[in-house]
């Protein structure tokens, strides 16, 4: 297939931040001790001590699960898109620029890493693997992994002119990317190797996905979409969707509570019946989220996003199983 330009903008998804960045200005205010720090967020991450919230020439941490936010300064402008906390609890950011910056485990003390992605490159998504490895996957079927925090990177090419959206660790040997024109891919092996999945069908565009084990896992994509799986990516089913919107991105309240968030500043939480329910949150209605995380001891989530949604906002969670 012959390699073409990431897909044009368009608010909320991944290729979104294409216009947001293009644009940068000065890094925007942030008021101390108040829960607004900017206008548009694009995820936020948690180590249990500090939260880290990012995005364009913001990054921002709190201390006290949420409830104020202190800007942390930057050597120099950055449009950050994804955020992630290590098993060491420090944390590392991607840098729309083809860079990663890393940060300690109070969410402070940032850096530039060194190495730089090819510049034939667009990121989208980031994780960190249990053994502290660094992956990021974007444009033409890339995955790229770094085992020096971003000083360097090795390259691999599943040969799709495809868009990858996103990569989770299940643990420190499985892992799952998903993306453009129904693509799903799986490694056993800590992502030395990928297995390609049989496509999803009507070339299913995926924003997210999120897997509790091996069998079990779950994608969120264009249209309202929400699929399920229970063989490990090989079949899909639909699941139903209250919304009727976009859900940009999943999270889990732990205890087997998974969530949902996106267009119209909608929150969702799946039910042990497969089925979908809005929750009251300060932001519908308003706006996109593209993140979130769950603060415990709050019985709350935190959730990000931009376009008139006032965010970081908390949501309260009301205990319901998933199965």
């Amino acid at each position: 297939m012959s390699r073409r330009a990431p897909l044009a903008p368009h608010r909320g998804l991944p290729c979104a931040i294409l216009a947001i960045f293009a644009s940068a200005a000065a890094f925007s205010p942030i008021v101390h001790g108040a829960a607004h720090v900017a206008d548009d967020l694009q995820k936020i991450a948690s180590n249990g001590r500090a939260i880290v919230a990012v995005g364009n020439d913001v990054l921002s941490r709190s201390t006290d699960s949420g409830k104020t936010w202190e800007a942390q300064k930057l050597e120099r402008r950055a449009a950050l898109i994804d955020v992630a906390a290590c098993a060491d609890e420090s944390f590392v950011a991607l840098d729309f620029h083809r860079h990663v910056w890393t940060g300690d485990a109070q969410g402070s003390g940032w850096r530039l890493a060194e190495g730089s992605m090819p510049e034939d490159f667009t990121p989208m998504a980031l994780a960190c693997a249990p053994d502290g490895g660094f992956w990021v996957v974007g444009t033409y079927s890339t995955v790229l992994h770094s085992s020096d925090r971003g000083e360097s990177w090795q390259k691999t090419e599943f040969g799709e002119d495809a868009i990858l959206t996103t990569i989770r660790f299940l643990d420190a040997g499985h892992a799952v990317v998903a993306g453009e024109f129904g693509i799903v891919a799986r490694s056993s092996d800590g992502g030395a190797s990928w297995q390609m999945l049989p496509p999803v069908p009507d070339d299913f565009y995926a924003f997210d996905a999120w897997f509790t084990d091996t069998d079990t896992g779950w994608l969120t994509g264009r249209g309202g979409i929400i699929l399920g799986t229970r063989d490990g990516g090989h079949s899909w089913t639909s699941e139903p969707n209250a919304a009727g919107v976009p859900m940009y991105g999943f999270l889990s309240g732990g205890h087997g509570h998974l969530f949902a968030v996106g267009e119209l500043g909608l929150v969702q939480q799946r039910g042990s019946d497969g089925t979908w329910r809005v929750l009251p949150s300060p932001t519908s209605g308003s706006g996109y989220l593209r993140g979130g995380i769950a603060v415990p001891e709050r019985s709350s989530l935190i959730v990000v996003g931009g376009s008139g949604a006032s965010t970081p906002a908390m949501v309260s969670i009301e205990p319901q199983g998933v199965q």
